[in-house]
């Protein structure tokens, strides 16, 4: 189907949605007041021990994605995925400060809360970005699951076959023992086809149960009404559902084309720079106009004094309506988290390296471990210049926002594509399938027992000179 026919069917759905939520929103509020006061009635250290386990498990596919970065051809998809999950939680926080609703337990004396979150509450952002990370993860992280065991049963039998034309005749014996290995193959192919549909519903069935679970465990902890959750599901659908059919193949092959090993198209990069940060800027904008309406115009109205008071009770501080912690100042806070794409987008132009996909692997196994531990601590090794940042404290969340979480996450995007592959290079311990790898290795470590593969190190070099 066209991709503008899908664009505009999930953007059709999202606003019949949009439009139901709004005028059932009484009735909404309140079938998840009286399913919370249930849940509530008895809290078992079991019970509550599970839904804690699916509030963290957003941490999960993050990890996932630093170990594709790291180890693992899919380089590429793992920056993509990183972005779409970072557009995301950007796009969750705009559209609490639009709804600016409260959570129950702000203003329903009656529903305990459990976890203490202090902005806004609708949509649910556990349950949005729940959705995303971990639909995404085997989409765009893991996306061989499906092919690799029938591409093992596959290369076996393709070597038996070679094997047996080898023959310069055959008896009856031996055409019968070949028939009987043929049958024995073609028995495991059907059993690994079994094993293959096993896992992947295994893997369908736990991801529905955990997006499920994490909504409804935002329910039980008083943070989340059902209205919020399903809201958050419906756009983490949506974006999901937009980058996997509409954006991710187009957007991926002109990366690709960018940073082809065949021929040098950085000029043709120089947009890139000037366009992430424009729509930064739109971003920010955007964010400081909801942060100023709610401020000057919806705050009385909205009785935020009392939402504020209970959050106090809630996590023992004394916060006041210019903390940046509270309700919209938070949500502005977490919009800046967006200026991780710009430094991912500016570290790539500006180191000026190659991306070969699908090679990484190949290098990766003739490396031993302490090679591994180098290249990683290199990674690690930059974040720490951003550390002092997490220790800045302002009561203004303007100052705290572009002093804190702005220089933290377009650092973050930088050090990885921008500053990796020039430590890389710099310490001579690139990978051919790196992202980036830089031009003009010096040479590879001189390993023992690892000449052959230095050589070949050596010829993929030459090849970018």
């Amino acid at each position: 189907m066209n991709k503008l026919i899908l664009s505009a069917l999930f953007t059709l759905v999202i606003i019949a949605y949009i439009v139901i939520d709004i005028v059932f929103n009484d009735e909404i509020w309140e079938a998840s007041k009286t399913m919370a006061l249930s849940m509530q009635q008895t809290i078992p250290v079991f019970e509550k021990l599970v839904y804690e386990f699916f509030t963290y498990i957003v941490f999960i596919p993050p990890i996932a994605a630093f170990y594709c970065f790291i180890y693992d051809n899919n380089k590429l998809n793992s920056l993509l995925y990183l972005s779409v999950v970072v557009i995301s939680v950007t796009m969750n926080e705009i559209l609490k400060n639009i709804y600016h609703q409260a959570r129950p337990y702000m203003i329903e004396p009656d529903i305990k809360s459990l976890r203490c979150n202090s902005d806004f509450g609708k949509p649910s952002g556990h349950a949005q970005n729940s959705l995303v990370m971990l639909i995404l993860m085997p989409v765009l992280l893991f996306p061989s699951i499906k092919q690799l065991r029938r591409h093992r049963v596959q290369d076996e039998y393709q070597k038996k076959i070679e094997k047996k034309e080898n023959h310069t005749g055959y008896t009856i014996s031996n055409l019968d023992k070949l028939d009987l290995e043929n049958s024995s193959l073609q028995d495991d192919t059907i059993i690994q086809s079994k094993s293959k549909i096993a896992i992947k519903i295994l893997l369908i069935a736990f991801i529905l149960l955990s997006i499920i679970m994490t909504g409804i465990s935002r329910i039980f902890l008083g943070v989340h009404s059902i209205g919020q959750v399903v809201l958050g599901w419906v756009w983490g659908l949506y974006i999901t559902l937009m980058y996997i059919f509409v954006i991710h193949s187009s957007l991926k092959e002109q990366i690709q084309k960018l940073l082809s090993p065949q021929k040098n198209r950085f000029a043709e990069m120089n947009y890139l720079i000037p366009l992430a940060l424009l729509i930064l800027l739109i971003i920010i904008g955007l964010s400081i106009g909801l942060l100023i309406l709610n401020d000057k115009v919806f705050y009385e109205d909205l009785e935020m004094d009392k939402w504020i008071t209970r959050i106090n009770e809630c996590t023992s501080q004394n916060y006041t309506r210019t903390s940046p912690q509270i309700l919209f100042n938070s949500c502005f806070q977490f919009t800046l988290i967006g200026a991780i794409i710009t430094g991912l987008i500016v570290g790539a132009v500006l180191a000026q390296g190659v991306y070969d996909e699908g090679i990484f692997n190949k290098w990766r196994n003739n490396i031993p471990w302490q090679y591994h531990m180098k290249r990683l601590l290199l990674l690690l090794f930059p974040f720490l210049i951003l550390i002092p940042f997490l220790f800045i404290r302002s009561d203004n969340v303007i100052v705290e926002s572009s002093c804190k979480t702005f220089p933290m996450s377009f650092g973050a995007g930088f050090i990885i594509t921008g500053v990796y592959p020039y430590l890389l290079r710099r310490f001579n311990l690139q990978i051919p399938g790196d992202f980036l790898f830089l031009h003009l290795r010096k040479q590879f470590p001189n390993d023992q027992g690892y000449n052959d593969i230095q050589k070949q190190i050596f010829e993929f070099s030459d090849s970018y000179r």
